[in-house]
């Protein structure tokens, strides 16, 4: 593992059981980059995201992230499909709670512009059920960002919400990610929303997970509208690469 990589995994194999449901994966993460993993149900996407997190342990080979073995909940900033917010707290305060866990000053300029980060603006007051569902899930991604980790790891974090505020909160992450540097991997089952998001968009095989596809995003993630970018031809012919990459191994 070079200095310049943040994650690596190192011909890594997990089981449940006699099923084992990933690898042999080899997978090299440098620092800075977005990556998107993509691929059917059920081919070990969330289970590879879930070992560079550190809640599972490899069945064969390694896991490093900046060079050690990753710690569940240190590291990473994460984000599930749903936005697991304190209910009974305000926005502002589920954003303060990360900040004090994390072992930094909690200030309302900084929880406004967490939240700011994130297009949310003067709702740090409200309670959690009074904001809507993409507006909790922006409230979650601005937690994940309140701790100074090197890595973001989202899991179908827009699964459950309709296609415009999907859309809308894609472009968000998109902007976020360019002006914060962060390190990311990403769960999808959309190929519009991988080619989209990332700077690489990595296709995993049906069960066991291997990697099918090791593409590299040359697209501007910077100074284009979201209707500009999808409507380019690259674009078009990147979606079209990363589909047949799935639909090539599916059987029915």
């Amino acid at each position: 593992m070079s200095s310049a990589d943040a994650i690596t995994v190192d011909a890594v194999t997990h089981s449940y059981g006699d099923v084992t449901a990933v690898g042999p994966i080899d997978l090299t993460v440098p620092q800075g980059e977005f990556l998107v993993l993509v691929g059917a149900s059920g081919c070990g996407k969330s289970t590879l995201l879930r070992l560079i997190a550190g809640f599972e342990q490899p069945t064969s080979g390694t896991v490093r992230t900046a060079g050690t073995a990753p710690v569940p909940g240190r590291g990473a900033g994460l984000v599930f499909q749903q936005p697991r917010l304190f209910p009974w707290k305000t926005v502002g305060g589920n954003i303060a709670l990360a900040l004090k866990y994390a072992g930094q000053p909690v200030t309302a300029e900084r929880v406004d512009d967490l939240l700011a980060r994130v297009g949310l603006h003067d709702v740090a007051h409200r309670r959690v059920w009074q904001i809507s569902g993409g507006q909790q899930q922006r409230v979650a991604i601005a937690r994940a960002l309140a701790v100074d980790n090197p890595l973001l790891l989202l899991d179908e974090p827009f699964a459950a919400l309709d296609a415009l505020t999907r859309e809308k909160l894609q472009d968000d992450l998109r902007q976020v990610s360019a002006s914060t540097g962060r390190t990311s991997v990403f769960v999808t089952h959309s190929v519009d929303e991988a080619v989209f998001l990332g700077s690489r968009v990595v296709v995993l095989t049906p069960r066991p997970g291997t990697i099918a596809l090791d593409l590299p995003i040359d697209l501007p993630r910077t100074g284009i509208a979201a209707d500009e970018l999808r409507g380019l031809p690259e674009f078009a012919a990147l979606r079209a690469e990363v589909g047949h990459a799935i639909r090539d191994r599916v059987t029915v």
